[in-house]
């Protein structure tokens, strides 16, 4: 049988071959030393295609007990019957408990794929075998741990020495939260550690879409500053290749499935699911993926859904949708005051420019269909005074692309659901044109704003607007590496490295080893004239719901206290008017809702929120007709009032 890079020797070893082998662990054969059963000594690793860093071809077995064992006399071979003659272990080799023994050679093992087997001393029982396809030169195969499962991908070789090298000591400092924006260029991957060690990691980016480079690079980081293999929490912010990778090939699918990275939760879009439409257990990305909240949708998002809502695969095992609103589907500490609100996914509550047609939903039929960042997941971070923004590829604008579909403004609709200041935010979109509108810059008033954008990247990101825009706000803008050259960035800080966000009490904090000073402005104050709205009322109960309602919307960064006020029908007559219980505080941008019984009437009414004096109108509507467990409503929260609304109690509108 020809095979590549072969030489065929004799069975016999020549002295020169003999003094070629490295062994560890050699000692005159003592008679209270015994022969391995089979499986007790395991190939290791193997070296196949050697180059300049591995000056030949090796083979290292691994003693799994703990006792000292004779191989002298056993063989390393190839494939069987054919390929070249098996290396014969010279007598009285004796491999220590837990040790290793390696075998250097030359022109035995084939580049293009080969059998590695580890032969009893009749040369005919197999104690260990591995198949592999190719070999890279200067790169091995190996068991990760020793003795345990083979590495899907090659490694980098340890010669006579374990292939899981002790984890580094981290460099989190345990009571601290730490942000860690990683310097992955034209992407997004932010590592975050909360003050007792839980973790989040946030995308990872991957140069094109048959790369792992990202995937390698994030997994050695996160052991670096970790000091661990595990996260709490995986998230990608949305299905583009710049923020997850490409499944099959890199980003989080290579993290969780081939980088030796584990993770207990992934955070998801509702994008879409793989049904598995002729049964055959196999997902056709083009024909097999049933949108559900899409617009532009390519090769990364289809596979994406292949993998992550394919119940067999990792990704799939352990993904859960973002939960809009939720604070306790992310825990980083909530026993510590820590919470991460998912204040947006999915476009939810968002219209496109006609005010009419949602961005959520299956759109990617339409004629110009919403992009794909318009879908991304916004998280607001916070523990005590310091709050932490990042938002993907969030689209802040309306505006029709030369490539066929259309951004719309989230921004706004998040600006209003965070309705405060913030300390630092992750620049959406990486500092683009469609993003970080004059609206959310000014209601999040960042102290400090963090920029991903690559030295390479072909967007001209970040855009001068944007950058004048957070300057001129007195944000101190910081980069992790410099984009387009052209720009004018002010007193930006060009850290070429990771940007950390350090913070040590939920109120001091450091950027970049900067300090700051974070402020609390969610104190509790009394409400002015048209900062709470009445949002929406339910009159006409039926079956959907059991009692009548009326939600009150604040529509401010502050939180409110509003104990005594009063819900009233008609002034000077009706109902006896509801007052809203002591030590009532609505959150930013929250809802309080009243439950009432034959309140209001059906057939057309008022609706008034008075101030505690029972007579200040701070907001009012008249309805006419009411429609059972139909809703009149603001559109958006806060907005101009619709009627015959799809209820939406205690939520956004």
């Amino acid at each position: 049988m020809y095979r590549n890079n072969r030489v065929l020797l004799g069975r016999v070893l020549s002295i020169t071959l003999v003094m070629a082998m490295l062994v560890t662990g050699v000692a005159v054969a003592s008679p209270a030393l015994v022969a391995p059963a089979v499986g007790e000594v395991l190939i290791n690793e193997f070296v196949a295609a050697n180059d300049t860093v591995q000056t030949s071809e090796w083979v290292e077995l691994f003693n799994t007990t703990a006792q000292d064992l004779d191989i002298g006399g056993m063989y390393i071979d190839d494939i069987a019957g054919g390929g070249g003659s098996p290396k014969l272990i010279p007598a009285g080799t004796i491999i220590p408990a837990g040790g290793y023994y390696v075998m250097t050679f030359s022109a035995f093992l084939n580049n293009t794929g080969d059998d590695v087997r580890l032969l009893g001393t009749d040369g005919a029982t197999v104690h260990d075998a591995y198949t592999y396809s190719s070999a890279t030169a200067d790169m091995s195969w190996c068991r990760k741990p020793d003795g345990d499962s083979w590495a899907v991908l090659e490694c980098d070789p340890t010669q006579g020495s374990t292939n899981s090298p002790a984890l580094p000591p981290g460099t989190w400092t345990p009571g601290t939260l730490e942000i860690h924006v990683l310097n992955i260029g034209q992407g997004e991957s932010q590592l975050i550690i909360g003050p007792t060690g839980k973790t989040m990691l946030i995308g990872i980016s991957e140069p094109s879409w048959n790369t792992n480079q990202g995937a390698t690079w994030v997994a050695s980081e996160i052991r670096r500053i970790t000091g661990g293999e595990h996260l709490d929490y995986v998230m990608a912010s949305h299905w583009h290749l710049d923020h997850m990778g490409y499944a099959g090939y890199g980003g989080i699918w290579s993290l969780l499935e081939e980088q030796g990275i584990t993770a207990d939760v992934l955070i998801d879009r509702d994008g879409g699911t793989w049904v598995d439409a002729n049964s055959d257990g196999i997902c056709d990305p083009d024909t097999e993926i049933v949108w559900h909240n899409a617009g532009t949708m390519s090769g990364t998002g289809r596979n994406w859904a292949c993998w992550a809502t394919d119940p067999t695969t990792i990704g799939g095992q352990i993904r859960q949708i973002a939960q809009i609103g939720s604070t306790t589907q992310i825990d980083l500490g909530i026993a510590d005051g820590v919470t991460v609100k998912i204040v947006q996914v999915d476009a939810d509550g968002v219209m496109m420019a006609d005010g009419v047609t949602p961005v959520a939903g299956d759109h990617t039929a339409d004629a110009l269909p919403p992009s794909e960042n318009d879908y991304s997941i916004t998280v607001w971070l916070n523990w005590n005074a310091f709050d932490f923004v990042a938002g993907g590829d969030t689209d802040g604008e309306y505006a029709t692309s030369s490539w066929g579909y259309v951004y719309n403004d989230v921004e706004t609709d998040i600006a209003s659901r965070i309705g405060q200041e913030v300390e630092v935010i992750w620049v959406n979109h990486h500092g683009s044109s469609h993003s970080t509108n004059d609206n959310f810059v000014a209601t999040l008033n960042p102290t400090a704003a963090i920029y991903s954008v690559g030295s390479t990247n072909t967007y001209g990101h970040p855009d001068q607007t944007v950058l004048d825009r957070l300057f001129n706000n007195g944000t101190k803008q910081y980069f992790t590496q410099m984009g387009d050259p052209d720009r004018d960035y002010h007193d930006a800080v060009i850290v070429n490295d990771n940007v950390v966000v350090q913070v040590t009490d939920g109120v001091n904090y450091t950027v970049n080893g900067d300090a700051y000073v974070a402020t609390n402005p969610g104190a509790p104050r009394l409400p002015a004239v048209g900062e709470v709205l009445v949002n929406e009322v339910l009159p006409a109960p039926q079956t959907l719901f059991s009692s009548e309602w009326v939600e009150l919307y604040n529509t401010t960064g502050a939180t409110l206290d509003i104990s005594g006020m009063w819900i009233d029908d008609l002034l000077g007559g009706g109902g006896s008017p509801k007052q809203i219980p002591a030590d009532t505080l609505l959150g930013p941008g929250g809802y309080y809702v009243m439950d009432t019984s034959r309140f209001f009437n059906n057939t057309g009414d008022d609706v008034y929120l008075l101030g505690t004096d029972g007579s200040t109108v701070f907001d009012s509507y008249s309805y006419g007709s009411a429609t059972y467990d139909l809703s009149f409503c603001r559109q958006p929260d806060g907005g101009a009032w619709a009627a015959q609304c799809t209820a939406t109690k205690g939520t956004s509108n």
